[in-house]
């Protein structure tokens, strides 16, 4: 039984959910957030949950609207895989070794994606059923059009990487012979080896046929060797990534086109993509430093807004709003002091020449139109 839990703590999966708590938590952060969302733990009164579990497209819930939301989340995750490829690749360099390395990296990384696909199915069939009062084929047909949405996603990220990996194999087809021939002569002279410093012990992984593999020595390859493949892949997963933000550059550029305003919750989830990205990258060249560095960021920006020198503010043109005059007052007293029943009356009887012009306008008598006029307490 101790041989059995040892084997399951030390797998590939279960290694890889502990590293990502060790270091970059960071990058949990959005995962948080989605998780928090759905569940309705995170901007529930203004509707957060609706966006990711009730999506609108064209005015509508249909298939196409959860579909855009499914594509969405499957780039999320694949931008998540990549992002955190890159930055484990020093703790995990057996998968060099491996045809297709980023693949099998995905499949073992499937554990925190796969928790929260199933979830967000259960929180999204529950509202469309309490919420919505959808029946159940309906429930189907929009479920049917997430899955679509998510595996075309896939399909075309891991149709990019399996090209990539096919122009790497070519490109270096001569290094892995000789590399396989090294690590085939010293795999018969020395059988056991520690692990190097800075890798995590491994005892086995799911294969891409999700079969259960034994990872291999690389202390016989060279480092250079192992470097040059974690290269090439990390190019080709910043070029997906920079494919990504053209295309969200491209959807925003024509979103006065109502066929190009796609789902608000799926455009968060392509902004969370993208900024999983950035926040890896900081990682990536900070270091241990990328937490202090986005702090005194925090800090300067919000300097900047005090001091004016970043201002949002929406402006009146003709206005100087540089200006350290005194500004007038705004409140009860400095309007009424600007009215007079004289200016009332006269505005009166001018809105009441405008309804009876309105009125001649009319060829057939109109029902009674009341106005309420309410004050709300906050």
């Amino acid at each position: 039984m101790k041989k059995y839990l040892a084997g399951f703590f030390y797998s590939f999966p279960v290694q890889l959910v502990f590293l990502h708590f060790r270091r970059y938590q960071v990058l949990l952060l959005f995962w948080v957030i989605l998780f928090a969302t759905i569940g309705g733990q995170f901007l529930k009164p203004y509707g957060a949950d609706s966006l990711m579990l009730a999506p609108e497209y064209l005015g509508h819930v249909s298939a196409a609207s959860t579909a855009f939301v499914g594509f969405a989340i499957g780039a999320y995750i694949m931008s998540w895989n990549i992002t955190t490829f890159i930055l484990h690749s020093r703790h995990i360099k057996f998968l060099a070794t491996t045809a297709q390395p980023f693949l099998k990296y995905c499949i073992n990384n499937a554990v925190i994606p796969v928790i929260f696909l199933l979830s967000y199915l259960f929180f999204a069939i529950s509202y469309q059923r309490v919420e919505e009062l959808s029946s159940s084929v309906e429930i189907l047909t929009l479920v049917g059009g997430f899955l679509g949405g998510f595996i075309l996603s896939l399909a075309i990220a891991f149709g990019y990487f399996f090209g990539t990996d096919k122009k790497i194999y070519r490109k270096m087809v001569t290094d892995f012979t000789t590399a396989k021939e090294k690590y085939e002569r010293a795999s018969r002279m020395i059988k056991n080896s520690k692990i190097e410093k800075g890798e995590m012990r491994i005892d086995w992984f799911l294969s891409a046929t999700f079969g259960l593999r034994k990872p291999r020595n690389t202390k016989h390859y060279s480092q250079q060797f192992l470097n040059s493949i974690f290269k090439r892949h990390h190019v080709a997963a910043v070029k997906a990534v920079f494919i990504a933000l053209i295309a969200l550059v491209l959807i925003g550029l024509f979103t006065e086109n109502r066929y190009c305003q796609i789902p608000a919750g799926a455009s968060i989830t392509l902004f969370f993509a993208i900024l999983i990205a950035v926040a890896g990258a900081l990682s990536l060249f900070l270091g241990n430093w990328s937490v202090p560095v986005v702090l005194a960021i925090y800090l300067l920006v919000n300097w900047m807004y005090q001091q004016h020198w970043i201002d949002p503010r929406n402006k009146a043109y003709g206005l100087d709003y540089t200006s350290n005059k005194p500004r007038p007052e705004y409140n009860k007293e400095a309007l009424s002091d600007l009215m007079n029943k004289s200016d009332v009356a006269k505005d009166s009887l001018e809105f009441i020449s405008i309804l009876n012009n309105w009125k001649v306008r009319q060829h057939e008598q109109k029902p009674v139109l009341f106005f309420f006029g309410c004050k709300r307490r906050w």
